[in-house]
């Protein structure tokens, strides 16, 4: 019996010898193909990161500021079709040479809500070149609002951690995420709106009160990085609704037997009615899925000096009026952690929570200066990544015309703004028509 199973185990030992072998050498005959299906991927990926940089190098942008009049009688609903006209903007590459070589990402936009000491301002930044277009949709539903071109605000701020010590102060930023997938959508702008003048709500009231409480010394900016997508972009959720509007079924007893002859196991499938509830979630998201979107980041910085700073007013106060937009059946915001600047060494990786820290509020910094997106690629963000600070954390998620007009648009005429924002006192007129001019062409071009 000794003798058998010895010589079993000696025939599986050469099986097994001779397989390892034959591997060994299909891998040495063959690895310079398996090397470069390793090697390209990623070549690839970190070619199309080096392009894509220098493209966006490239992008010269222009500040606009949102000059709010005394009273903005249109709703949320203009702002919509503000941003139904910038996504007709958009840019994608459109053949190998823009892919590979010119490097070419679809150019975003910042809308920026930014309170310096209590006085909240209403900023874009937007494609040099598409100023123009910017400035004619926003006319053409707000026609006594006044967007100019401004400095850049973000000069006001230090450029790096050291210099925001030096100055005594310190930061606190995050970014926001959805708290499900984009094909369910938070609460708009509508829901808030009612046929009684009195009951009406404009949600950015919430974030004027908020940011209206400031001290002098301290800053808040909100900031949304909108990038137009695809128009195909509702192809990514097609699994989910489908499943929504697959029918419900039961098993119930029916009392018979496969003894008796029926056949059904005394059990038998029934169709369950949809809930008023399910019926509207179904209905809120194809509306949600019919509109052109955004690929969105949410992110907002917190700075003040460090005597009297306190996380606590951002991270309550400026994270808590996100939740006016939360539906439980639908969608809302919650922060992400991954990139916000509060670390604990019971969340991974449990090791030098203050070095991470820091690590995360010069990326959260930087980030809010440059309004930066991530890198498109994989290498992209590990070749901007730190050894206590990797660069995946920031997410991106689609949101349609219709909720960010909820999120950003000019305060309504509902919302007391007289305390928080300094308003345009005159109404913009154009010049009448017939109206004589006299000089030379070049005396004209100066006054046009």
């Amino acid at each position: 019996m000794l003798l058998f199973t010895g010589l079993s185990a000696w025939l599986l030992i050469a099986f097994f010898e001779k397989i390892w072998a034959a591997v060994q050498a299909f891998l040495l005959f063959t690895w310079p193909i398996w090397l470069f299906f390793i090697i390209f991927p990623v070549f690839v990926s970190l070619w199309l990161y080096v392009r894509q940089a220098q493209f966006k190098r490239n992008i010269k942008w222009v500040i606009l500021e949102l000059k709010i009049p005394r009273e903005v009688r249109k709703s949320p609903q203009a702002m919509e079709q503000v941003l139904t006209a910038i996504h007709s903007l958009r840019n994608a590459p459109g053949d190998i040479k823009e892919w590979y070589w010119d490097g070419e990402v679809t150019r975003w936009y910042a809308l920026e809500m930014v309170s310096f000491g209590g006085e909240v301002r209403f900023f874009l930044r937007v494609y040099k070149r598409q100023k123009d277009l910017v400035q004619a949709a926003f006319f053409s539903y707000y026609p006594d609002l006044e967007v100019v071109e401004a400095d850049d605000y973000m000069d006001l701020f230090p450029k790096d951690m050291t210099e925001t010590y030096a100055k005594q102060m310190d930061i606190w930023g995050t970014e926001m995420v959805l708290v499900n997938e984009g094909a369910y959508p938070i609460k708009t702008y509508e829901d808030f709106e009612h046929m009684e003048e009195e009951k009406q709500f404009d949600p950015i009231s919430t974030f004027l009160e908020v940011l209206g409480k400031l001290r002098k010394e301290e800053t808040v900016g909100i900031q949304i990085l909108i990038a137009p997508a695809s128009p195909k972009w509702r192809d990514e959720f097609e699994g989910t609704v489908n499943k929504l509007k697959k029918p419900a079924t039961a098993t119930i007893k029916t009392g018979g037997t496969v003894e008796e002859g029926d056949g059904t196991n005394g059990t038998k499938e029934m169709l369950i009615a949809r809930s008023p509830g399910h019926i509207e979630v179904l209905k809120k998201m194809e509306e949600n899925l019919s509109k052109p979107a955004f690929d969105t980041i949410i992110r907002f910085i917190y700075l003040s000096p460090k005597e009297g700073f306190s996380d606590t007013f951002p991270r309550r106060g400026i994270a808590g009026a996100f939740n006016q937009y939360a539906a439980l059946n639908l969608n809302g915001f919650r922060q992400n952690h991954k990139v916000g600047t509060r670390t604990r060494i019971w969340k991974w990786p449990h090791i030098f929570p203050k070095v991470r820290n820091e690590y995360r509020k010069q990326r959260m910094l930087l980030s809010y200066r440059t309004r930066e997106v991530p890198p498109e690629t994989w290498m992209g963000r590990l070749a901007t990544s730190y050894l206590f600070n990797w660069n995946f954390g920031s997410k991106r998620f689609p949101m349609n015309v219709k909720c960010l007009a909820t999120l950003f648009h000019p305060p309504t005429a509902v919302v007391l703004t007289a305390p928080h924002i300094r308003r345009v006192e005159s109404r913009r007129t154009g010049p009448p028509a017939g109206l004589p001019i006299y000089g030379e062409e070049g005396e004209i071009e100066r006054f046009t």
